[in-house]
């Protein structure tokens, strides 16, 4: 498929797209059409740019998303080392999650100390 159509299945902009291509998260193949040349993307590309956005969601850097592709696919990240990435932006996560409470829990009082002077 061409950039368009996989911009429309992802929902992601053409711009995004090529922006993980240059830096090495996605691939495409060149398709020749007349005179002009084309990136073609697979359908695995539509799996991998659901990956990537799922990854971002849990906090994982494009590189730390791209490192760990890439060791995962080609077998050279040993499961002990998965499972101990994965603890770490585990842990990573749940100290985000104490410092946001920490401030819900301070902004919840100045907006009780607020409302109670109106």
């Amino acid at each position: 498929m061409l950039i368009g159509e996989l911009s429309k299945q992802t929902g992601l902009s053409k711009d995004t797209i090529r922006f993980y291509e240059k830096n090495g998260l996605i691939r495409s193949g060149d398709r020749k059409a007349g005179s002009r040349l084309y990136r073609e993307y697979s359908a695995e590309v539509v799996e991998r740019l659901a990956m990537i956005r799922q990854g971002k969601a849990l906090g994982f850097t494009l590189n730390e998303i791209r490192e760990l592709t890439t060791a995962w696919e080609s077998g050279a990240m040993p499961r002990h080392e998965q499972v101990r990435v994965i603890q770490d932006k585990l842990t990573e996560v749940r100290q985000k999650m104490t410092r946001l409470r920490e401030m819900e829990a301070y902004l919840a009082e100045k907006l009780s100390k607020l409302e109670a002077k109106s």
